[in-house]
């Protein structure tokens, strides 16, 4: 077993959604979608997942498995789904955590494997053993203190390098909200920036990612941390990567879907159900009282919202929620997961006895419907969206990165990791410019599988025979040759510094950004830098996490 198997678990979940029978026509009306999935047999005799030690026990033996053949990777996610079915007081849990730690003292991550002993040690691990795992913390304390840690000191550190907004201190200053004909609202800068400047960093509180990645994800946030991730108490499909994450995802969503978390992996799409998560989001922030919502959300607005109004150095998520409710949808028949996607939460979740004491009339469960309906036409087109290196999907609404617009010549990459979502350009804008990233698909850079749920009206896409396309094919300047010799002797260097060759990648595009977009010249070191900027900040998260772990733990 190891991601066949739980890839396997999850697609037999998805092949009893009664929307994906052939007897369902989506162009009836949600009403008649809604009685059709109500009564379909496969779901209403579908049993929820309950932790057990016997499947723990299972789970954990296959892991063990592939801990024999040295397949760390297969085995990690074998033991995150063991911890995940073990009973909250059984011996399971913490066996699950012991192994664990034995996956991360092999590959030297001294910090994590300290983290799931100590984890071990808090969940019945049984005594008759204790004696290997203490001699396990034993080790690790001396690796670290004999440094041989992984690091736990970012170098170079992705942070700002611009002057920061003081109302938004995750934004550069100097950005601003525009609206744009073809592209609607986006972020324009105010002054001129360039390559290398960092002008994002954000966190989300409303994520959602594909089934496939609860056991390498964190539900919450997002965070890549699968050898230390913890499991819902309750349920076999959530996992998080602090109990910070997981208390809040619990006051925000999870309290409302764990009691049918496995119908709500049967009828789940890639990511939509970020939908439904907004309407709880808003619920929470009107403390369950969903007559006090009602009467908010029914109202008119006739004006557009602007997020960069609110002061986020004061988050208050009553006005967030309030400024995406108040964004103007898009026609519904262009939302991925439309009408399909809505009948089913709306019937899963009014499943739920926790949903069902609050949505307890027809006019509350009207306004669920109507919510879920606007909510689908206006979450997806704000939703910022990542792929992972196997083609699975999570989606994101930042509270400012989502203003961000798709060009297939974008000027930045976005980078999520460890719960954080950085914007770093790569090549300069000028003040007054709209600013862009990709949401998949770039000129100079071929992503597997990335493929757009609109048109796109860039300028590759629209104006394919214009004066964008004719520079591609620009000669390469005599000085740049040698330039481009010297920076790929210092890049291709193993015993060059990291933040060495990035500085030189960044002096490199200010140096030459006027030749943009010229293929054979520019578009493979764009490939390079961004490559280096993203292993930079993967670089950093990790080292932060053995940071917090370290000051915890050592």
């Amino acid at each position: 077993m190891g991601r066949d198997q739980e890839d396997s678990m999850i697609s037999d979940l998805l092949a009893k959604n009664p929307c994906r029978s052939g007897e369902l026509d989506l162009n009836w009306p949600v009403e008649r979608i809604i009685k059709y999935v109500a009564g379909s047999s496969q779901l209403a005799g579908l049993e929820e997942l309950c932790k057990s030690d016997l499947e723990a026990s299972k789970l954990r033996e296959f892991g063990n498995h592939f801990y024999r053949l040295r397949n760390l990777v297969e085995a990690t996610f074998c033991y995150n789904q063991a911890i995940c079915h073990a009973p909250p007081d059984s011996e399971q849990l913490g066996m699950g955590y012991a192994n664990r730690s034995a996956i991360c003292f092999e590959m030297r991550d001294y910090e994590m494997a300290l983290f799931n002993i100590q984890m071990a040690k808090k969940h019945n691990y049984p005594d008759k053993l204790m004696a290997k795992l203490l001699e396990r913390e034993r080790n690790c304390r001396q690796r670290i203190a004999d440094g041989h840690s992984k690091g736990t000191v970012p170098n170079p550190r992705m942070g700002f390098n611009v002057d920061i907004n003081p109302r938004i201190p995750f934004l550069a200053k100097g950005i601003a909200m525009g609206y744009d004909p073809r592209f609607g609202r986006g972020l324009v800068a105010e002054k001129d920036f360039n390559a290398g400047d960092l002008i994002l960093d954000e966190t989300s509180e409303l994520f959602a990612h594909d089934f496939n990645l609860c056991f390498k994800h964190c539900s919450q946030c997002s965070a890549n941390v699968c050898q230390i991730l913890i499991p819902c108490r309750t349920c076999v499909l959530f996992m998080y990567c602090s109990e910070e994450c997981r208390e809040l995802h619990w006051k925000l969503f999870h309290r409302f879907e764990c009691g049918v978390v496995t119908k709500l992996c049967c009828v789940s799409g890639t990511g939509d159900i970020i939908t439904p998560r907004f309407f709880f989001y808003g619920l929470t922030q009107f403390g369950d009282d969903l007559q006090a919502m009602m009467e908010y959300c029914e109202k008119e607005v006739s004006t557009q919202s602007n997020p960069l109004e609110l002061d986020f150095a004061n988050l208050d998520r009553m006005e967030w929620f309030r400024v995406l409710h108040n964004t103007h949808p898009r026609g519904l028949d262009s939302s991925p997961g439309g009408k399909r996607a809505v009948a089913s939460y709306f019937v899963v979740f009014l499943m739920n006895p926790v949903v069902k004491s609050i949505i307890r009339t027809e006019s509350h469960r009207q306004f669920f419907l109507r919510s879920l309906l606007r909510y689908s036409s206006m979450i997806h087109p704000l939703a910022t969206t990542f792929f992972t290196s196997d083609g699975h999907m999570f989606a994101a609404v930042l509270p400012i990165g989502s203003l961000l617009n798709h060009s297939c010549d974008p000027h930045a990459i976005q980078s999520l990791n460890y719960g954080r979502r950085k914007v770093i350009l790569v090549r300069p804008v000028r003040k007054g410019e709209q600013i862009f990233v990709s949401y998949g698909p770039i000129w100079w850079r071929h992503i597997p599988g990335a493929v757009l749920p609109f048109k796109c009206r860039c300028v590759v896409c629209d104006q394919p025979d214009r004066e964008w396309h004719s520079l591609k094919g620009r000669p390469i300047p005599p000085k740049a040759v040698k330039d481009m010799l010297v920076l790929k002797e210092i890049y291709e260097k193993a015993d060059v510094h990291p933040a060495t060759k990035l500085i030189a990648l960044q002096q490199f595009m200010k140096r030459y950004a006027r030749h943009h977009p010229n293929e054979a010249f520019l578009g493979n070191f764009l490939k390079v830098y961004c490559s280096f900027l993203e292993m930079a900040c993967e670089t950093e998260g990790q080292r932060l996490v053995r940071a917090r772990l370290q000051a915890e733990l050592v």
